[in-house]
């Protein structure tokens, strides 16, 4: 049996800190992106016998190699700690105990973890395991000072013991959606998840934008309303795959707007956020813009200005609308970084056409953040672009991807090649397109972002690999 402890310190009480652990998204939260992906958080939270599912990352992988890992809890050894112990996985043991302690400023946090692997005896294995640990509750650390530094920023009800708002969210099951929901509730927020199939957990309530189906009473118990659905436009843009596209978004934003108007006044929620995207200004950059810049040309910027005009109809019912106009999302868990990722460590990576496009990149932190960010700042309304400050082009993203994973950025990806996968509107307007975009508004509002630059969105979504 291997073990292994860590010790770290956070600057609140130990009761908060177990609390924050106990709510709903801590685990997401928690969880560096290229160290774990969360398939299934336990619920209800560390209660003895719930089971979390997730996938763990191979060593040196760059979380782009994971397994599947399930561990189920029990009650810890103290009043402020919990017990995960492995269900299922690729060892052969595994128990962590994780116990809260006040200290002067705040708790210490005592990680002890027992461990064997399958077979037993590879000496170099499990030194593989404690590094890959050790980076991993290094970086889980960091995460959680993270989320402590917004949610004092945000006045979350966990710290100010207030009451929280009441957050209705559709589209939680995706990449960003996750992030949203478990930030809201981590901080003390009351959430529920419209969900088209049939609700599983307590907070979960069904609707079917495609027939019109919905409960005016669950819109009418929240104070905000947050849309992230719609069908992912990473695709060849055929006909029937154009429709898709448009009428995922559109149908289910205008279902939700109406469904808000036709509510009594004082039923109505405070605000909506509403998806959008920076495809808005169309393919075609000759300079940066802000959210003040109008609608380009293209399929894509066709549908976003239409799917932003849907929103935008709970504005005659008095209600607050922001648009939130989301760049390219960086992330191990999935997307641009998650397929260009393989190509690069491979040696087989490189710009994508000329390299001189603009791309407008975000962590993924920074866009779940931008959503909280809009639902509980009273003056954050219309578009809000959700991009980095930091521009970089094509070629810079290759050479900053490259130097992170240590290998050459010598083999481009001609513009050809994308078109045979994505078709030729695709390709202009997805891989190719020339996108110049400043965060105006997220910065004149006060957001503070916590991966302003690419190099610190790639540690944060990478790691440090072997």
């Amino acid at each position: 049996m291997t073990k292994f402890d860590w010790t770290s310190e956070v600057p609140l009480a130990a009761e908060t800190t177990f609390l924050w652990h106990a709510q709903p998204g801590a685990l997401t939260r928690l969880s560096p992106h290229w160290a774990q992906e969360i398939v299934a958080e336990s619920y209800p939270p560390l209660s003895p016998g719930s089971v979390a599912k997730m996938k763990t990352s191979l060593p040196g992988s760059y979380g782009l190699v994971r397994r599947p890992f399930s561990s189920v809890h029990s009650e810890g050894p103290s009043r402020f700690s919990f017990v995960d112990e492995l269900k299922k996985g690729p060892l052969s043991q595994w128990k962590h105990t994780h116990e809260f302690s006040s200290v002067a400023g705040g708790t210490k946090i005592d990680d002890h973890i027992e461990f064997s692997m399958a077979p037993a005896g590879f000496d170099s294995i499990d030194r593989s395991l404690i590094h890959n640990l050790e980076a991993t509750f290094e970086a889980r650390h960091h995460r959680m000072l993270m989320d402590i530094e917004f949610l004092e920023r945000m006045n979350a009800p966990l710290m100010t013991r207030q009451k929280g708002k009441r957050i209705l969210i559709a589209g939680a099951s995706g990449l960003i959606g996750q992030q949203v929901a478990a930030l809201f509730s981590t901080a003390g927020h009351f959430v529920r998840l419209l969900v088209r199939r049939t609700p599983k957990l307590p907070y979960e309530v069904h609707w079917n934008p495609d027939l019109g189906i919905i409960n005016a009473r669950d819109l009418a118990w929240a104070d905000a309303v947050v849309h992230l659905g719609g069908k992912s436009i990473a695709t060849r843009f055929t006909k029937k795959a154009k429709e898709e596209i448009r009428s995922s978004r559109i149908n289910s934003t205008s279902l939700l707007a109406e469904t808000m108007c036709g509510l009594p006044e004082a039923k109505r929620p405070e605000v909506f956020v509403c998806a959008s995207a920076v495809g808005i200004y169309g393919s075609e950059a000759e300079v940066p813009v802000d959210e003040s810049a109008p609608a380009g040309d293209g399929f894509l910027a066709e549908v976003c200005q239409e799917w932003e005009d849907a929103a935008a109809r709970v504005e005659d019912a008095g209600i607050r609308r922001v648009s939130i106009r989301t760049g390219v999302v960086l992330t191990s868990l999935g997307g641009f970084l998650k397929l260009q990722a393989p190509l690069f460590l491979a040696g087989a990576g490189g710009r994508l056409g000329s390299g001189e496009q603009g791309l407008a990149w975000v962590s993924l932190d920074d866009v779940a953040r931008a959503y909280v960010h809009a639902v509980l700042t009273d003056y954050v309304r219309g578009p809000v672009n959700a991009v980095a400050p930091d521009m970089v082009s094509q070629v810079e993203f290759a050479e900053a991807l490259a130097a992170h994973l240590h290998r050459p950025a010598r083999v481009p990806t001609p513009g050809f090649v994308t078109e045979l996968v994505l078709g030729r509107d695709g390709a202009k307007e997805l891989a190719l397109a020339d996108q110049k975009v400043l965060p105006e508004k997220l910065e004149e509002t006060g957001y503070q972002f916590a991966h302003p630059t690419l190099t610190a969105c790639l540690e944060e979504e990478l790691g440090g690999g072997a």
